[in-house]
């Protein structure tokens, strides 16, 4: 596969392009959904985020360094994949009233089985087991983990016994 060929790259653009463009309508759909509701939000700086963010700076390099050879669709891809990394930066995890936001996707209370936290050197982490959206898979569960800044702990942990208080379980470390 020659990716020097005008065709490919087109092609390459469009694929990049729709993709993005698709993430970030989600994201800020969801960013609009549930902005406010958001009481506590987590770390901001996850490796998730940071890799998103080099993907966004290394496609704004890409549009400054671009050289006459640039075509329409380049472009596209380029402000596509801006736009999906901010509307990414903007949606913040975090708990709330009504439940928990996990990479926009919200959880309601009802459906947190269990919680347990760990004291980290510069973050409280908070493991959130949540009960299958799938309706094939019911006994199914995933563990949402949420960072949140020391700075937070005190508020963070009432906020969580009122909300959650029955359900603090005690969750099995991992072996090294």
């Amino acid at each position: 596969m020659n990716f020097s060929d005008p065709n490919i790259n087109m092609i390459l653009n469009i694929a990049i392009s729709v993709i993005f463009a698709v993430l970030s309508v989600v994201m800020l759909i969801r960013w609009n959904k549930w902005k406010g509701k958001v009481i506590i939000q987590d770390q901001q700086w996850s490796t998730v985020r940071i890799m998103f963010l080099a993907i966004g700076v290394m496609s704004f390099v890409s549009f400054l360094l671009t050289n006459q050879n640039t075509t329409l669709w380049d472009y596209l891809r380029i402000c596509m994949t801006i736009i999906a990394v901010t509307a990414y930066m903007v949606v913040r995890d975090g708990v709330g009233e009504e439940g928990l936001l996990s990479a926009g996707k919200f959880y309601p209370w009802n459906i947190v089985r269990s919680y347990d936290f760990e004291e980290r050197k510069n973050v409280i982490a908070v493991y959130f087991t949540v009960e299958s959206q799938n309706e094939k898979k019911p006994d199914e569960y995933v563990t949402k983990e949420l960072d949140f800044s020391k700075e937070d702990q005190e508020t963070l942990m009432k906020f969580l016994k009122l909300n959650l208080g029955r359900k603090y379980t005690r969750m099995k470390k991992k072996q090294k």
